[in-house]
């Protein structure tokens, strides 16, 4: 008992004779009040648990590429562009650059990205940068709620800051000048003719159009039958998903030309192409 008093009295003697800095107002410790206002300012992301484990597309994915489109988003968040897969200065992140900068699967492959695609989890804009189409809508609704926020209270300010009279400017009727519009357009000059037939899109499928041009330019670079081919495979797609395209010219250079490939590779052979990976993939369900 008596070393119990003693241990007490050292324990109050000591809590007495302890200076606080926050207690007795003396400054913080270097870098301790900036770290922590820099920390309050920096927004977590949201996430919705529910939306992830009801997501069909996210659903039949393996565990490890779900993680991996969960690092994505990570990086999505932390993008100088909400919710798009681009570099601090500005340049979009390639494909390959992404594959590099996050791995393989868990089975060594790389092409759990094109199945993120492909399966609708995430969208490709027309510059080729890889986005989330759920983060980057949130973010233009909070930017345009910002907005709204700020002119509304300037607008409050002013309503009650300044109420200086309002000078009513006499309205000045102008007199009407009737004009001569003719009943019918003029005719198309032979160079707008030749523009708007090259514009012109041609259904070479039940829901695969293409002008002139492009399907020119798929026989040209792969062959009239391979071309065929892919359209086939496109319009299939189209007409059990429900997709839409902006360019169905450009989905076929973005992923169609692997699909036929891979189902070549099955048979022993592959066509050999120059075509680059093209974007333009602007569809599929909302997804997180």
């Amino acid at each position: 008992m008596r070393s119990v008093r003693l241990l007490q009295r050292s324990l109050s003697w000591r809590n007495n004779n302890t200076v606080n800095p926050w207690r007795v107002g003396l400054s913080y410790p270097p870098g301790l009040k900036a770290s922590s206002m820099a920390k309050n300012k920096q927004q977590m992301m949201p996430f919705d648990t529910a939306d992830w484990l009801r997501c069909p597309e996210l659903k039949v994915l393996p565990p490890d590429i779900r993680g991996l489109w969960m690092d994505m988003l990570c990086y999505m968040w932390e993008s100088v562009e909400r919710g798009v897969m681009v570099k601090p200065n500005g340049d979009i992140y390639t494909q390959d650059e992404i594959l590099r900068m996050l791995g393989n699967d868990a089975s060594g492959s790389d092409t759990w990205l094109d199945r993120l695609i492909i399966g609708g989890v995430c969208a490709v804009r027309d510059d080729g940068a890889i986005y989330s189409r759920r983060m980057v809508r949130d973010a233009e609704i909070s930017q345009k709620r910002r907005e709204a926020g700020l002119k509304g209270g300037s607008s409050t300010k002013t309503k009650v800051f300044d109420r200086k009279p309002v000078e009513r400017k006499p309205k000045v009727t102008e007199p009407v000048i009737p004009l001569d519009i003719p009943d019918t357009p003029p005719p198309l000059t032979k160079e707008q003719a030749e523009k708007a037939a090259k514009a012109k899109k041609y259904k070479y499928a039940e829901f695969v159009t293409l002008t002139r041009d492009e399907y020119a330019k798929l026989c040209e670079q792969f062959g009239e039958d391979p071309a065929k081919r892919m359209i086939e495979i496109l319009d299939n797609y189209k007409g059990a998903k429900g997709k839409r395209y902006k360019s169905d010219y450009r989905a076929i250079l973005t992923w169609v030309v692997d699909r036929y490939n891979e189902d070549l590779t099955r048979n022993g052979a592959k066509i050999s192409t120059m075509a680059t990976s093209q974007p333009g993939s602007e569809s599929g369900r909302d997804t997180l």
